[in-house]
């Protein structure tokens, strides 16, 4: 008897061992077809269920695995570890901005053509993207970066999508479309106004001597600027009463700065110190053929009024003939005017001798094509932004048609005249990309690019 169970026992046994051995070579990999294991790297699949089993998918800590490269010399495919793609429960929306659809927004990336922006690699946006995150992290998160009616974003978000877009950034160039799966595209309801800006180049010297004679004055030491009545404004002290600060009259006729020592550079032509104002910063050809950059330094509160405008409204250029050009053909014939007819605009910029070059707003140095100024009440500053605008092209000095340029943009300097739907491109340095900002106008399509993780976590 007992010799008989023996027997079924090690037939049991038997039948279970093979269909054990059975089951584990045709899930091993005798039996793995390669679209199941394109890489042909051994218990790559496992590595990713067990990473699965640990972060369930929906989780915060959810990763997705993306093919992104081909046969490494070990046989291993690169793969690129993300966070699951969520979608958030709810997108907040307002009277400005709103939100593309799936389909739109995939559209959207599509269209993005960084080479038109002198880019050849998407990782060419990595250090303008970090100098936009540190600007954001210094801001308290939970304060809100914009606010709208029916949105309110933090610049806790902000940050998140920077940092998001910086870890997505070795991938792009591969891969474009990540980015309009894991950011919400907002478009805006009134397409924004698009001017151009750039760091123009003057000959000018450290010191006083013949043929540069018109001071650039460095911030003066009484200039002030806090509260005064309830609202920030730029002021002066004089016997011991709040008053306005000098404007441009002051300055440029009645000489008022004069003798405080206040002078870092002569000018040829004061026509060209008073653009190199209305653009904030600039280059200075010195005599030796050596140059010195001019950052902002301070301001003198007063509202920006353009030059060939004021001529325009005296009857004194026609309209369509307002540019920079046409004002310097005026004064060459009628040099006599030149300072009454300027000091109509009060505002007055002062500059800071450096070495570093321009910078925006949030402190950092500008970068052409990819810079632009905003109203930071309407796109937070430091954000990340696309556009689609039609700009000049420039050849020999002079505009020579019309180019699309569609790719990233920051929100990384502000403007005295940049107020609500208005956007103000950075081109660069020198007279070679001159005609090109100075021909700037057109409508632009812009968004703002918000990751989904941002939406969700806050």
């Amino acid at each position: 008897m007992r010799t008989f169970f023996g027997q079924i026992l090690r037939i049991v046994l038997s039948v279970l061992c093979c269909a054990v051995l059975v089951s584990c070579t045709k899930n091993g990999v005798w039996f793995r077809s390669d679209s199941e294991n394109p890489s042909g790297a051994v218990g790559s699949t496992s590595l990713e269920q067990a990473q699965e089993a640990e972060s369930p998918e929906g989780s915060a800590d959810a990763v997705e695995s993306l093919h992104i490269g081909g046969l490494s010399g070990a046989g291993v495919t690169e793969r690129l570890r993300l966070r699951m793609v969520r979608e958030p429960e709810t997108i907040p929306t307002c009277d400005m901005f709103f939100p593309l659809s799936t389909v739109e927004g995939a559209e959207s990336t599509a269209r993005i053509d960084i080479a038109s922006q002198g880019l050849s690699s998407w990782m060419a946006l990595e250090d303008p993207v970090q100098r936009s995150l540190e600007y954001a992290m210094n801001m308290t998160p939970d304060a809100p970066a914009l606010v709208r009616p029916g949105m309110v974003l933090t610049w806790g978000q902000v940050v998140r999508s920077l940092e998001e877009f910086l870890d997505l950034l070795p991938h792009l160039d591969e891969n474009p479309a990540l980015l309009g799966q894991r950011f919400i595209w907002y478009g805006m309801t009134k397409n924004p106004v698009m001017t151009g800006y750039y760091t123009p180049e003057i000959p000018a010297s450290l010191t006083r001597r013949p043929g540069y004679e018109f001071p650039i004055y460095g911030v003066p030491e009484d200039l002030r600027y806090g509260k005064v009545r309830g609202h920030k404004r730029f002021y002066r002290v004089e016997k011991g009463r709040v008053q306005s600060y000098y404007d441009r009259g002051d300055m440029d006729v009645r000489k008022v700065l004069n003798g405080r020592g206040l002078e870092i550079a002569w000018a040829k032509d004061p026509i060209d110190v008073f653009y190199m104002q209305v653009e904030g910063c600039g280059r200075l050809r010195l005599p030796d053929g050596s140059t010195r950059n001019l950052l902002y330094g301070a301001k003198n509160g007063y509202g920006f009024r353009s030059l060939g405008r004021i001529l325009h409204a005296r009857g004194l250029l026609p309209k369509g003939r307002l540019s920079k050009e046409h004002v310097k053909a005026y004064f060459d014939k009628h040099p006599e005017r030149m300072f009454q007819l300027m000091a109509e605009n009060r505002s007055y910029v002062f500059f800071r001798l450096q070495d570093s070059p321009p910078e925006g707003t949030i402190g950092k140095p500008l970068t052409p094509m990819v810079s632009l100024a905003t109203d930071r009440k309407l796109l937070p500053l430091g954000s990340l932004l696309a556009f689609e605008a039609e700009i000049p092209e420039a050849r020999n000095g002079r505009p020579v048609g019309k180019r699309i340029v569609s790719g990233i943009g920051l929100a990384q300097d502000t403007g005295t005249a940049i107020r609500g739907p208005r956007v103000d491109y950075y081109i660069g340095e020198g007279k070679a990309v001159e005609p090109i900002a100075n021909n700037i106008k057109t409508e632009a399509t812009v968004y703002l690019l918000i990751s989904k993780e941002a939406l969700i976590n806050g």
